[in-house]
């Protein structure tokens, strides 16, 4: 009897062999607990670190941004474009609003359209010279854009036709147009005046007429006063049926 008891007890772990036990699994615990959560803190403080980042440089920039609509200051020594206050500015607009409101809305277009290399010279009652509209007549042939535009109800152009380009011909001065914003792009209206011809001329990609199978080729050398000539031909063009 005895001996089946001490075989009996032999068989029992003994309490080493629970403390092992029990060490074990606490440093697989520890680990666990170590690679889950410890990855998590980490990634927290990295993203806490780069929204700390980012929130001191919006803070930059806003600060900079203040500055800049408060202060004077050079843009382009070179080009002689200087900065002034906004509160500044919006005095000296609404000034020369009630100065002549006319007046200022031609500086502003012509200072835009100088800015994107669009500017011509003269105006409204220049664009009338019979001199100019010879000039201009002239250019048409000499620059080749008879080729794609009619101008001549009994001339058709030679590849006018095969692009599908507009003419000028009927009433078209001042009429609204649909155009692509860039080749294949979205569709917008435009008015065909200066600014449009102006801009067909020298940026013809930018707006490509709807319908047309193509847009203008790479715009030929023409100087200002060349492209004044031309404006005044195609605008003398324009007339009602």
């Amino acid at each position: 009897m005895s001996e089946d008891i001490k075989k009996s007890d032999s068989l029992l772990p003994s309490w080493a062999a629970h403390e092992l036990f029990a060490l074990i699994l606490t440093l697989v615990l520890a680990v666990w607990i170590v690679t889950k959560y410890g990855a998590d803190t980490q990634s927290q403080s990295l993203t806490n670190d780069r929204d700390e980042a980012r929130s001191e440089k919006q803070a930059e920039l806003m600060k900079a941004d203040e500055e800049a609509l408060s202060t004077y200051g050079v843009v382009d020594a070179d080009r002689k474009v200087y900065r002034i206050p906004v509160a500044d500015s919006m005095t000296e607009v609404v000034s020369k609003m009630n100065e002549n409101s006319g007046s200022l809305h031609k500086e502003l277009v012509a200072r835009s359209m100088s800015a994107a290399g669009l500017a011509i010279a003269g105006n409204e009652e220049d664009l009338k010279d019979p001199a100019l509209i010879a000039q201009g007549k002239t250019l048409f042939q000499t620059k080749i854009c008879f080729t794609c535009h009619q101008a001549d109800p009994a001339v058709p152009a030679p590849a006018g036709l095969a692009l599908k380009a507009p003419n000028f011909i009927g009433e078209f001065w001042g009429k609204e147009r649909e155009v692509h914003i860039g080749l294949g792009g979205p569709i917008e209206k435009v008015k065909f005046d200066a600014a449009y011809f102006t801009e067909s001329v020298r940026k013809p990609m930018d707006k490509v007429v709807k319908g047309a199978l193509a847009p203008m080729p790479p715009p030929v050398p023409i100087t200002d006063e060349e492209l004044k000539a031309l404006l005044a031909y195609v605008k003398s063009l324009s007339k009602a049926e």
